[in-house]
């Protein structure tokens, strides 16, 4: 089980596992809820290791700002090209629940 990932992260994770955000959750099972699983974590564990994302006025405890929104792939890139190689795919934008996502139709099913 997974909580509270966050926004940006899930946006992130779902794009790393090929999953649309429009996808149910009762339909991620088997291998897709594996790379979901493996694409949370990997997301988590470089975000942790830039610091965080500091959108507005997330701060370290240092006081220092957290570097992983320059790598985010889809995340506040509405109108980009996917990162994804070969895909030819444009990020869009949709609102859930009152909060932004960000995927590639293309890619992500």
């Amino acid at each position: 089980m997974v909580a509270g990932v966050g926004n940006i992260y899930a946006c992130e994770a779902l794009h790393r596992s090929g999953i649309s955000p429009r996808r149910l959750a009762l339909n991620v099972w088997g291998s897709r809820a594996e790379r979901l699983a493996e694409a949370v974590k990997t997301v988590l564990t470089e975000a942790i290791a830039a610091g965080g994302s500091s959108l507005r006025d997330h701060r370290q405890v240092s006081g220092e700002l957290g570097y992983f929104q320059h790598t985010f792939r889809v995340y506040d890139r509405a109108g980009e090209g996917c990162p994804t190689p070969e895909c030819g795919g444009t990020v869009k934008r949709l609102v859930q629940s009152g909060r932004s996502t960000f995927y590639c139709p293309r890619c992500q099913r």
